[in-house]
């Protein structure tokens, strides 16, 4: 039987685990705690440098703990804060992004860390897209932490009302139940302006004449059902299937939400097909951009460059007021949905080219071309094969926007041995209830 241990928690650190140390020294990192806390824990793992424990007991509470809401919470892997009352959620993820990047040694133009945080308007609800894993007994839900095994759910806190109304009916639809025994996962997908959802299966075999036939049923039950849509290992999407049955054409499936005027100066109507990236939380994603074209202030002679452009959640702002805007994104699906949305909002200050950034920024800067502004919106693994590109390309501002705090820190180093400085930077509670963290940086070349 593993060892049980009594420590004090000292802070959460990334990845929200408590840490706290052993008689010995040695560092023992618990979850679902909070810096005060008395726990015992039980050590799973062992490492060379710390062990992991699973929380046995809180004998000491923070005032600061709360009951989490959902009954799921420390069985599936979805949240690790919920035990956290918001405003501690908040403050918590400040302190270690903090952390992270004084180790680093990134400070602003100043010497201090210009550091905002921006709360998430709502605590739960916000999600507009979840992705469901399919148990081997047909049951919906989640993976437990460190494990492939499915926690069921018929409902889930973080996910918009629409979505959970959907999730609770799938149980009782014959329908649903032949398709998910065919699926390692489902994904729901709001579409914000319709109050519809998509449906996308994740089969593990070709699609079959029956499974189009199950989906037209199951879209005529659920009214609340845009359509179903189908993602087989190594085939493009598809069929798209609605009410009035199956198509290759996946129009009618586009998630579809809109940019309000007092946003982004006009009135932006963007869609995105279903399986593309769209930010979960369009309140969050909205107050990101009021934020950056308030940064900005562009006058209309700029130049922008977009190297992870997806299908222009930010490119189009910005090609409201700029000059011009190119962006670049290697997923083929992204740069369609973006040429899309330009054309639909008549911005015809676009160039959208389907290509990886790193290329996109080698290729721009052998060509000479010149940029008042970059952004950089890379996955988490980070852009810093870009960064030697930029002064190049003549970027004499840059905007960072970062989902991963540690190559976060590692480019922010490199950027600034490029000669360039941070003047503003804020956090956007992007996923309330988990640990995870959205930053948006502007630096400016100094010098």
């Amino acid at each position: 039987m593993s060892a049980k241990h009594e420590i004090v928690i000292e802070k959460v650190v990334a990845g929200g685990m408590g840490l706290g140390h052993l008689p010995d020294g040695q560092a023992l990192f618990v979850p679902y705690c909070l810096p005060g806390e008395t726990v015992r824990g039980r050590v799973v793992r062992h490492r060379k440098q710390y062990s992991e424990a699973h929380l046995v007991e809180v004998i000491s509470p923070a005032a600061e703990r709360r009951t989490p809401p959902c009954p799921h919470f420390g069985a599936c892997g979805g949240c690790d804060l919920q035990h956290a009352d918001y405003a501690t959620q908040l403050t918590l993820k400040e302190m270690i992004l903090r952390e992270l990047l004084g180790r680093g040694g990134i400070t602003g133009v100043g010497g201090q860390l210009p550091l905002t945080v921006a709360a998430s308007p709502q605590e739960f609800g916000y999600r507009q897209r979840i992705r469901l894993q399919v148990a081997p007994d047909g049951r919906l839900g989640f993976h437990r932490p460190h494990s492939h095994e499915v926690v069921a759910i018929t409902h889930c806190p973080l996910a918009a009302t629409a979505i959970n109304e959907v999730i609770a009916s799938l149980g009782r639809q014959p329908a649903a139940s032949q398709l998910s025994a065919h699926a390692a996962a489902l994904e729901c997908i709001l579409s914000p302006d319709e109050e519809r959802i998509a449906l996308l299966f994740h089969f593990e075999r070709e699609v079959r004449a029956a499974d189009r036939q199950q989906a037209v049923a199951l879209c005529n039950t659920l009214p609340l059902l845009k359509g179903v849509l189908f993602s087989v290992p190594g085939k493009a999407l598809g069929p798209a299937v609605t009410h009035s049955g199956p198509s290759d054409d996946l129009t009618p499936l586009q998630i579809r939400f809109t940019i309000p005027a007092s946003v982004a100066g006009q009135p932006l109507a963007l869609t995105v097909e279903p399986g593309g990236f769209s930010q979960v939380n369009p309140q969050q994603n909205e107050a990101m951009i009021t934020t950056l074209l308030a940064w900005l202030g562009l006058a209309g002679s700029e130049t922008v460059l977009d190297l992870f452009c997806g299908m222009g959640n930010f490119s189009l702002p910005l090609a409201v007021r700029a000059r011009s805007v190119v962006g670049m994104d290697l997923q083929g699906a992204a740069i369609r949905s973006a040429k899309r949305n330009a054309e639909l909002n008549g911005l015809a200050n676009c160039r959208f080219e389907k290509c990886g950034a790193e290329e996109g920024a080698q290729r721009l800067a052998a060509a000479e071309e010149q940029f008042d502004l970059v952004l950089l919106d890379p996955p988490r693994s980070g852009g810093k094969e870009v960064i030697p590109y930029l002064t190049r390309l003549g970027a004499g501002r840059l905007v960072y926007i970062s989902c991963d705090p540690a190559t976060l820190a590692r480019d922010l180093h490199l950027l600034k041995a490029q000669g360039y400085g941070i003047e503003r930077m804020r956090l956007f509670d992007m996923f309330p209830q988990t640990h995870h963290l959205e930053t948006m940086v502007l630096l400016r070349r100094q010098g």
